[in-house]
């Protein structure tokens, strides 16, 4: 299974024009396409004018296949030049599910996602901290974590996903976690370069 991503940043200018226009392109997007596309925006958290879509695949070929014959439809070349003069810049990555703390379940209303990058030397290290803190706090606070790696977007990099039914589910984990107590400890365990670090507390709009 994969986690396809497309993170769209939009000119402040025209920020409400982008949001606007990027949500009737999913729109047409899902009414002609097998695999459904979610929109997320941040939860006041992280830069306020992205904007993130997301696909859950399990096959990556026969989605870029069909979103490649798409683009002959002359509606969705409209609805994707619509929003492209708000557009400043666009970025896909595709992961590789590699293991679920939990029931992952449907698509959540509220997903945090912390992102970062690991050196060669340091992925398969990477990847078995990712696993392992993925497992810890799915068991302090019993939300589902997802471990989601790519070569493709972002080589040798790493996501830890979480989902949740609302914003107080997600402010409520975190408090788990810092009362349990050994988040830092796990920290200093990890493996990756600290300047590729991302976070994002991301809200579904769709």
């Amino acid at each position: 299974m994969y986690l396809w991503n497309r993170q769209i940043t939009f000119d402040l200018g025209r920020w409400a024009e982008g949001v606007a226009t990027t949500l009737a392109a999913v729109e047409l997007f899902n009414s002609k396409s097998a695999t459904h596309t979610d929109a997320w925006m941040p939860a006041s958290v992280g830069a306020p004018n992205v904007m993130g879509l997301s696909s859950r695949l399990e096959a990556f070929a026969p989605f870029a296949e069909e979103r490649a014959g798409l683009l002959a439809d002359p509606d969705v070349l409209a609805a994707v030049a619509a929003s492209g003069p708000c557009v400043t810049e666009v970025e896909d990555r595709l992961s590789r599910i590699i293991h679920v703390a939990g029931e992952r379940g449907d698509v959540p209303a509220v997903f945090s996602a912390v992102t970062w990058q690991a050196h060669p030397h340091d992925l398969r290290a990477a990847v078995a901290w990712a696993t392992e803190m993925a497992d810890h706090v799915h068991a302090v606070h019993g939300h589902p974590v997802f471990v989601g790696a790519s070569q493709w977007g972002l080589p040798n990099g790493l996501i830890l996903g979480t989902s949740y039914d609302s914003l107080a589910e997600f402010e409520a984990a975190g408090d788990a976690i810092q009362a349990e107590g050994s988040f830092l400890d796990r920290i200093e365990c990890s493996a990756g370069m600290a300047e590729t670090i991302q976070s994002w507390v991301m809200r579904r709009v769709t």
